[in-house]
């Protein structure tokens, strides 16, 4: 039986909690680069990734490649102003709460000539491209307003919260020590941007297929439980002893929420399941253990485990060896934990939270860090499944209704609805949304619904609905009959109805604009594979008329595998 944490404290009662959902995360790509297209697909497809939130980006390969360094100028132009302009453009701007790199992007910004003093392109969008005091990050005295503690900073325990949690706030009614009041109102403008990497292919990285097993494993973690055990490493390294301290009293909050945890002076070599290990060393070999259970996240703190051009074992090794994610510094860090996660990662993780708000709950200075995986993994959470309730086709208004189901103990849902990507009512108790005719286009839309349990903790769902608009008579089709142009070149006929003709005629996949012709009824819109790279994908065929309106096709969904290796 699922069961909801109980609240404890008038800091913990339950509140509307909104947080990470795959409509909340922008997803960044490299278009120069194939292993990136090809992972952004898999990662879109797994995990529901409006198409409207995939931003392509143009990264040349002396800037991913090599020590995958970049200046703030370069980060500025070619990754924070184009990545922002797009999803303000789009219309998601205001509904994101995290950034997802795809892989082949530069890990780290040279901020300072003293490479202790440069920070992580994680640390940069954190800080929303703004260069804090280069003395705090160096020393990792910076404190994240997601470190829900403790540290010699921040005495205070937080329990587990959503990200939206952080930004809304808790309300005014809520009494909360000093060095939290600002969860009583939230964030709000003031709220960071939390991001993960989903792999690392460069030097002494994982390849391609490493970061898309990854990525499956994350997805398979779902719902299914920290059923594996639990490890912290101790030793006399400098390395394990700074982070030792929280051992014992995380082993408790774990055994409260069913979590197997172990501290240990051994290596977990040959143990089967492992759920997690945190420990400090220079070297380790993570292929010892037997096998990770999905989702699970293990690291060592050390100073060059994502500095790849140096010695001494890599972060990758872990998700070589089956982890689902795990984190590292891109300069020396010396031996402080603040840089590093917490043992109070796996509290937050066993809580209900995602990969990604676990991480950033449990690590105060992330600034220098590089988080590679799967960041919407979620094995404790509880599951929840939605329905759609309405006409597939609708020439007038129309009320659509949702369904929402848990097997947790009496649930209150709250819902929102976005529409082809864009949300189009916040959240609130209304299981409904009207959708109104005026406002919307001829042709196809696509509705969805998403549902979560109010809580501290969002346990949520979502569920797409197609629908067909008729207010002018007008519809867009793509033709089964595909023409091969060349090599990785094809063609698609387009047929439109109604009583004009529209002027232009658009392929697109998502806001990835493919081909652009003027209207022509056996005109020939042009899909270059290259363009979209391997994996799932999906496009529509656009009719634009002279009034404006924009008519899409029903998607076709099919997927690219190139002859070579990528």
């Amino acid at each position: 039986m699922y069961k909801i944490a109980p609240l404890l404290t008038a800091l913990f009662m339950v509140v509307n909690a909104w947080s990470q959902m795959p409509h909340e995360v922008l997803l960044l790509v490299n278009s120069q680069s194939q292993p990136s297209l090809k992972v952004a697909n898999a990662f879109a497809a797994a995990r529901q990734i409006p198409k409207r939130n995939m931003v392509y980006l143009d990264i040349p390969e002396n800037l991913y490649g090599g020590s995958a360094t970049i200046t703030p100028e370069q980060f500025t132009e070619l990754i924070w102003e184009p990545a922002n302009a797009a999803a303000k453009e789009r219309g998601v701007d205001q509904q994101i709460l995290a950034w997802v790199y795809s892989v082949d992007f530069p890990i780290r910004v040279r901020t300072d000539s003293y490479d202790r003093k440069q920070m992580s392109v994680g640390g940069l969008t954190f800080m929303r491209n703004k260069i804090p005091d280069l003395d705090m990050v160096e020393q990792g005295t910076f404190l994240s307003k997601l470190f829900a503690g403790s540290n010699e900073r921040f005495k205070t325990k937080l329990n587990a919260m959503s990200l939206g949690v952080k930004k809304d706030g808790l309300g005014s009614a809520v009494g909360l020590p000093p060095e939290a009041a600002f969860l009583q109102y939230g964030l709000r403008q003031r709220m960071p941007l939390p991001s993960m990497m989903l792999g690392y292919i460069g030097e002494k990285g994982n390849n391609v297929q490493t970061v898309l097993d990854c990525i499956e494993r994350g997805v398979r973690s779902d719902h299914s439980g920290m059923r594996g055990g639990v490890y912290f490493v101790m030793s006399d390294d400098v390395r394990s002893k700074c982070r030792e301290w929280l051992f014992y009293p995380t082993i408790n909050e774990l055994q409260q929420r069913n979590v197997v945890a172990n501290v240990t002076t051994n290596f977990p070599a040959g143990q089967s399941n492992v759920m997690g290990i945190l420990m400090g060393a220079e070297r380790v070999d993570p292929a010892a253990v037997a096998s990770f259970a999905p989702g699970a996240m293990a690291e060592h703190l050390t100073s060059w485990s994502a500095e790849f051009q140096r010695p001494q074992t890599k972060m990758t090794e872990w998700i070589k060896a089956g982890a689902t994610a795990s984190a590292g510094a891109v300069v020396e860090p010396y031996s402080n934990p603040n840089k590093f996660p917490s043992a109070r990662f796996y509290v937050h993780y066993a809580s209900g939270c995602s990969m990604l708000e676990s991480f950033y709950q449990s690590i105060a200075c992330p600034l220098q860090t590089l988080l590679l995986g799967d960041p919407l993994a979620k094995p404790n959470a509880v599951p929840v499944s939605v329905r759609v309730l309405g006409a597939d086709s609708i020439e007038e208004d129309f009320t659509f209704a949702v369904m929402a189901n848990s097997p947790a103990p009496n649930p209150v849902f709250l819902y929102s609805f976005l529409l082809d990507g864009k949300e189009i009512r916040g959240v609130s108790e209304d299981a409904s949304v009207l959708l109104r005719i005026k406002n919307l286009s001829d042709g196809y839309h696509e509705l969805r619904a998403v549902a979560r349990i109010k809580h501290l903790v969002q346990f949520s769902a979502s569920a797409d609905k197609s629908i067909m608009v008729n207010k002018k008579g007008r519809s867009t089709t793509i033709l089964p009959e595909v023409v091969t142009l060349g090599k990785q070149l094809h063609g698609m006929k387009v047929r439109t109805d109604g009583p004009e003709n529209p002027s232009l005629l658009r392929l697109v996949s998502g806001e990835l604009v493919l081909d652009e012709q003027p209207y022509d009824p056996e005109a020939v819109l042009k899909l270059d594979e290259l363009m979209l790279g391997e994996g799932p994908n999906r496009v529509r065929a656009v009719a634009i008329y002279s009034d404006g309106m924009e008519v899409s096709s029903p998607p076709i969904n099919f997927g690219i595998k190139f002859n070579t290796d990528s």
